[in-house]
């Protein structure tokens, strides 16, 4: 009998590079375009593998799962999915961690590098028809780059190529990360933090890069703007409700910090009033940090990837609540995908 894969989803997905993955598996793709918790939980009823196409899965829905063994995303990020309830019902959660790693990396040292260069600001005077008098007023001061330092809010995949880089510039980089072991900071000869705070106060430029759950929602907030310098910037390309919007926005205003780099907001699609779109010293993009032709192409391949890793009774490369593995014995349908 095929194994029954479940893609829930607002709108029909490309199936041909998850499908890749899966080659050679006895397996059935079902499609469903679900609006509603209870078309979801109708959707997943049966299932094997749930391949979330970015809806919420609040408590109620996971707790509706009878048969899956994993829900798979093809993004960074699981804020969506309960985190807590998957790992009670012993379901893992699995991510496509790494599939964006250089965009993400690669749009945070844009921010920083357009920050400093006051690019945005300058290239609207431009077009404006300013010059001269007008651009030297705006011009200083002007931070450098080259032997400031940068700030990372989390260690993990992404802020490690964002170190990479970074130091190629000419910058001294320092993270906060109370999960990372002190060997990976010294082979990326990145100066660890022991707090948030001390991390706020020492850099010229602070990029977060951490995930979004009951321990980070927030985790930046007034007392860390206080600490930075009046000179510094921000830079978030995770997840906008890791920072408290309004304290940045106070920040902003009071001039504790010279601007901002964001590429997340705290709600999104985020408000046109929002005040962060009407501040000159602010630089925003649409949650697009992890675009590219080759990310595009590398999430549902790798969605495939871990599908097939699963119907064939293997452990996903990535899975974000390791902890339930001590709890799940991979199942005999899994294990008798050749009839064994």
């Amino acid at each position: 009998m095929p194994q029954r894969v479940a893609y829930i989803g607002r709108s029909a997905p490309e199936t041909a590079l998850i499908e890749q993955g899966l080659e050679g598996l006895d397996y059935e793709l079902d499609i469903n375009i679900v609006e509603t918790p209870g078309e979801i939980i109708e959707a997943i009823k049966g299932a094997d593998i749930i391949l979330n196409g970015g809806v919420s899965m609040p408590k109620e829905v996971i707790d509706e799962i009878d048969t899956a063994q994993a829900i798979i995303v093809g993004s960074h990020g699981f804020n969506h999915i309960d985190h807590n309830a998957a790992t009670e019902k012993n379901v893992m959660i699995v991510n496509c961690a790494g599939f964006c790693t250089e965009e993400v990396s690669n749009h945070a040292i844009l921010m920083v590098m357009a920050c400093a260069k006051k690019l945005t600001i300058l290239n609207d005077m431009v077009k404006r028809g300013k010059w001269g008098v007008e651009t030297r007023n705006i011009l200083m001061p002007m931070a450098p780059i080259d032997g400031q330092t940068l700030g990372l809010v989390a260690f993990g995949n992404i802020a490690r190529a964002v170190s990479r880089k970074a130091q190629a510039l000419g910058m001294d980089v320092i993270t906060y990360d109370p999960y990372c072991p002190p060997w990976i900071t010294k082979e990326y000869r990145v100066r660890p933090v022991a707090t948030l705070e001390e991390l706020a106060a020492d850099s010229d430029f602070v990029s977060v890069h951490m995930p979004l759950n009951d321990e980070t929602r927030q985790l930046i907030g007034e007392p860390f703007f206080k600490a930075m310098k009046s000179a510094a910037y921000f830079v978030n390309t995770c997840r906008g409700p890791t920072v408290d919007e309004a304290a940045l926005i106070r920040a902003l205003q009071n001039g504790e910090i010279a601007g901002a780099g964001l590429d997340v907001f705290e709600e999104e699609p985020t408000s046109p009033d929002n005040p962060l779109l009407k501040m000159d010293n602010v630089i925003v993009t649409p949650h697009s940090a992890g675009s590219s032709n080759n990310s595009r192409v590398l999430s549902p391949l790798r969605v495939g990837q871990e599908t097939a890793r699963l119907l064939r009774g293997n452990w996903p490369m990535s899975i974000v609540n390791p902890e339930v593995r001590a709890n799940i014995t991979m199942r005999p349908m899994a294990e008798n995908v050749y009839g064994e």
